[in-house]
């Protein structure tokens, strides 16, 4: 248990507090939609688990009941269930179910009509990439974000997409399975796939999970795998898909150094749609290695590699003040992670527009 000593921020339906408690970590975040409003001196019960742990989310505790409320209101809408069986059970509107008009369309097969579609492991990949579309498309696209479960599952968790609707770089949240707090709920990604074309007209559709990701060390073991099968999915369907290279050469795991693991795991097991590696323009070091990696995994019998300029992330990114990090480092400390952004999204707009500027 800990008392509220201070509010630290709000921001859309999400409240930083200080606390005063018997723990290391001494900030707490509470869903007001969940657990209702916070109010200096209220006593919370909190979850303190990866505070304790030292994880990714270990600034923070989270809080689970705030003894100030003995009952809070049901949301407004729909009957659907997402944290389902737990004592966290939210309940959203469907909008499979909710859109009566387009009953017919949900049920229908999957047309994505060549709309652009790109996959990012990393939920940091979301705001260079927002930057970049609105920056170099010569019309202002429309763009929709599909949040997957496989990390954080409350939308309001991300300051980044908080950032992204302020500066009006993304029209539109979709959250599906467990992940909750889009301005669409959807059960699952082909049903989202079809809330984006049909309902939100995205012209650009991004999909990636949230803030947070799951790691094992192990080869199968993370949850970025889902998005070779979303990938695939989206392929077969008439997407237009670019697979976002996750690059470093600032990171001190060898697992990651260079071509992560995850994105060469996904090309090498899982892909089965015949893409193009899309690779950014670094010293002739850095592509060696890179190519070396492709080498020895066999890829470059399996897809087409293409090397492209892809530092225009930096003037989009400056151009809107986007200053993201990527496990803790931003485009200074490690600018080959931001250029495979750029030259993926360079490559994707040149096969979906016709632009000067690209």
């Amino acid at each position: 248990m800990g008392r509220v000593k201070r509010i630290l921020s709000q921001r859309d339906g999400v409240t930083e507090v200080m606390l005063e408690m018997d723990h290391p970590v001494k900030k707490a975040i509470n869903y007001d939609h969940i657990t209702g409003k916070v109010s200096v001196g209220d006593w919370l019960i909190l979850n303190t688990t990866a505070g304790s742990l030292s994880l990714g989310t270990g600034g923070y505790h989270f809080v689970i009941v705030n003894r100030a409320h003995e009952t809070l209101p049901l949301s407004p809408g729909g009957h659907g269930m997402k944290v389902r069986y737990t004592p966290f059970q939210v309940k959203v509107p469907f909008v499979e179910e909710e859109f009566f008009h387009l009953r017919d369309s949900f049920n229908s097969p999957l047309d994505l009509e060549g709309r652009l579609i790109c996959f990012g492991e990393l939920h940091s990949m979301i705001p260079p990439l927002c930057a970049y579309f609105h920056y170099y498309c010569p019309n202002k696209p429309r763009i929709g974000y599909i949040m997957t479960d496989h990390a954080a599952l409350p939308l309001a968790f991300s300051k980044n997409i908080t950032q992204l609707k302020e500066k009006k770089l993304l029209d539109t949240v979709i959250t599906i399975g467990n992940a909750f707090g889009g301005d669409l709920e959807c059960v699952n990604i082909y049903s989202a796939l079809q809330a984006a074309c049909l309902v939100e007209k995205c012209d650009i559709i991004l999909v990636s999970m949230g803030p947070g990701i799951t790691g094992t060390g192990t080869r199968y073991g993370f949850s970025g795998l889902e998005l070779g099968l979303y990938l695939d999915l989206a392929y077969r369907h008439g997407g237009l898909c670019c697979f976002i290279p996750r690059i470093s050469f600032s990171e001190n795991r060898l697992r990651h150094y260079g071509l992560s693991h995850h994105f060469i795991t996904i090309l090498k097991d899982i892909l089965q749609s015949a893409l193009t590696i899309v690779l950014p323009c670094l010293d002739k070091r850095r592509i060696r290695y890179l190519y070396k990696q492709l080498r020895e995994n066999h890829l470059l019998d399996k897809y087409g590699v293409c090397i492209i300029d892809g530092s225009g992330i930096r003037d989009a990114m400056e151009y809107y003040g986007i200053s993201v990090t990527s496990m803790n480092r931003g485009i200074r400390e490690d600018p080959a992670f931001f250029y495979g952004i750029g030259a993926s999204a360079k490559k994707a707009l040149s096969s979906f527009y016709s632009l000067d500027r690209v």
